[in-house]
Parts: structure tokens; sequence; C-alpha cells
């Protein structure tokens, strides 16, 4: 961690706020935004900020903790900003625990709740507007650290990177056990040399459970395949076809050839599907494929990816089935999708 560094705030220093996290882990306070920008943007997504107020009183605050190669990041502004982050390789997710702000990511704008734990995906960029009482905890994980925990955890070759959903309606808040854990952690980098987090054995275990919350309470396009591993018993020919479509989804199967990677007849296999998966092994095939194609259409948009390239590099070779099936699946044709998350860059540029 670097070294502490305060700028100078006048004739008064600013009071941290209450309530604020990790405030024996402080890296930098200081009234400058530009330094705050600089500073922030060697530990998470590199950014702009630009305050929102007229004459902001900015008290920039920032405490930091790691556990192994992920690391926690207490932040308060003290002035009423927006920030506009573009991702690197890590994913960023955002604990709001007082005031109020916004979300904006892939053409969703959601609003930050003190009971939402919300994701960044390194997809695209992403704007966040916070009122100047905010304080929140963001979480920085390593892209490679979720995707060599699910790679082994599953045992199968990831199809493609892993892409954290956005809850439309905050209900009464997710994730529970990842907020828990994340408040205990807090709590035992204050206990400095007691603390248990001092033990870097310890920590690695810690790592690993933190990523493990991660992946299996916040809603993600592999969801399905963890439930799939921990829910049983479903038969092993079950999980074998299962297995063998997220590692082969682009390439032509007919359900013969699921029954014979299965070991039984076609007969058997439609019906342990059904039995333990509510779905036939066909259905499972096709809605895996249109959610591959669905996180195709959001992470390509901005390359110049055309519908028809990603709905054939998925699988699909009947465009027009593809595209009522999508519409049925996610509310909205292909294209739809893909002028939607257009739209935010296209906008940016007029501006």
């Amino acid at each position: 961690m670097d070294d502490i560094t305060h700028e100078p705030f006048g004739r008064f220093r600013p009071v941290p706020p209450a309530g604020m996290p990790l405030p024996g882990q402080l890296v930098l306070e200081t009234a400058d935004l530009l330094t705050a920008r600089d500073h922030l943007s060697r530990f998470l997504w590199p950014h702009t900020v630009i305050p929102t107020a007229r004459r902001p009183q900015v008290a920039f605050r920032h405490c930091s903790a790691s556990i192994g190669q992920v690391s926690m990041h207490a932040l308060h502004y003290g002035a009423a900003v927006q920030i506009e982050a573009h991702p690197d390789d890590s994913y960023l997710f955002l604990v709001l625990l007082h005031g109020a702000g916004t979300l904006s990511q892939d053409g969703f704008t959601q609003p930050l709740n003190p009971q939402i734990i919300r994701a960044m995906n390194p997809t695209g960029p992403a704007t966040m507007r916070f009122v100047a009482s905010e304080v929140n905890l963001t979480l920085r994980i390593p892209s490679t650290l979720l995707h060599g925990w699910l790679e082994e955890t599953t045992g199968q070759r990831l199809p493609a990177p892993v892409h954290f959903e956005q809850l439309s309606d905050p209900g009464t808040g997710n994730a529970p056990g990842l907020r828990r854990f994340l408040h205990f952690l807090c709590g035992e980098f204050e206990q400095r040399a007691a603390g248990i987090v001092s033990s870097p054995t310890v920590c690695r275990q810690l790592e690993r459970t933190l990523i493990s919350l991660v992946m299996m309470e916040l809603p993600h396009n592999y969801s399905a395949a963890l439930d799939a591993e921990r829910t049983g018993p479903a038969p092993g020919y079950v999980r074998n076809v299962e297995q063998y479509i997220r590692s082969n989804a682009d390439q032509p199967v007919t359900l013969r050839d699921l029954a014979g990677i299965a070991g039984v007849s076609e007969r058997t296999l439609q019906a342990g599907f059904r039995r333990f998966r509510q779905t036939t092994p066909m259905e499972y095939l096709r809605d895996y494929r249109l959610d591959l194609a669905h996180q195709g259409l959001v992470a390509g948009a901005a390359g110049g990816r055309s519908v028809t390239d990603i709905a054939l590099t998925c699988g699909f070779n009947h465009l027009g089935k593809f595209a009522k099936c999508y519409r049925a699946r996610f509310g909205e044709t292909p294209s739809e999708t893909r002028r939607r998350v257009l739209a935010p860059s296209a906008q940016g540029t007029r501006r």
C-alpha cells in the first residue's frame, strides 16, 4: 500500500464521514479533485471525475485494504460528482453505504441502494453519479481470479467471459452472505496485528471465500451451471450432456448426438432433463446459445460485430428463428439490443 498522503484542506480538516469502513487503512485525503482522480485511477479503473454542483466542497478520502489479489476501497468525495470510468482487466463491485447515486453501464441505468451490490463488467465504460454525502465500498477482483475459480469449480473451459447481470428491481436486497462477509473483513482489518488478516495463509483462504460468495450470490451468465453443480442429484448422464453443451455450443448438435454423449436413449435423456432441469436437452442448448449471443451483442456491438456474425458464431444457422427465440427470452430483438448498447456512445460522440 502507498504511503498515506495528506493534501492541505485549508484552516479546517474535514471530519471523516460516520460509518466509513477501514478508517485505520487511510491512503489519501485531499481537497483537490484532480489529485483524487489521478490517485484512484491507479487502484481502480481509469476515470474522469467532474463536480455536478457549483463551488464543490471536495473532501476526498480513500481507505484501502487487500486480501491476496482482491482489494477493498472505502471512498468518499465530500461533493456531488459524476465519474466516467473505463475498464481494465478487472471486475468492480460497488456497495453503497451512505447517500445516494446511480450506476450506468451497457445501456442500463440503475439506482444505487445500500441493500444491493452492483457489479461492473469489464465490457465497456460505466458512469456513476454520487451525492455529496455518498460513501461506498468498492471491491476490485482481477478477471483471471474469477475465471480461474469458475473453471476449477465446473471443470470446464469457459466459452465466454463472466458477465454479471444488473437487477432491475432492488427488492429487499441481494447477496446477504457477501455483504456480511465484507462487513466482517472490514472489522478484521481494524484489529491490525491481532486480526486474522495478518496471516498470509488465512488471507489466501479468505480470498477464495470472497470469490466464492461473489460467484454464488450475484447473478451472471454461469449461474445456471453453478446451480446444476450444487443442487443435484442429477444423474451423471445429465451433467455430462450439460458439460458437453457448455464446451461445444457453437457446433452442430442433434438430440441423437447428445444421447450418444450421455450413453442413454433419447427418451431417457429427455426424461432426465425434464425431471432434474425442468427443460429438454435441446431447449437447454438453445437457451445457452441465446445467452452467449446476448453476451456477444453487448460486448461486441462497439467493435462493429454484426448480429448475423454473432448468431452464426453461437451456433444459430436460421436467423429468423434466432431472432424470434431471442426476443422471447430477452424481451427485445437482437438488433434492438445492439442499438441500445451503442446509443450511449453515440450520444457521447455528439456531445
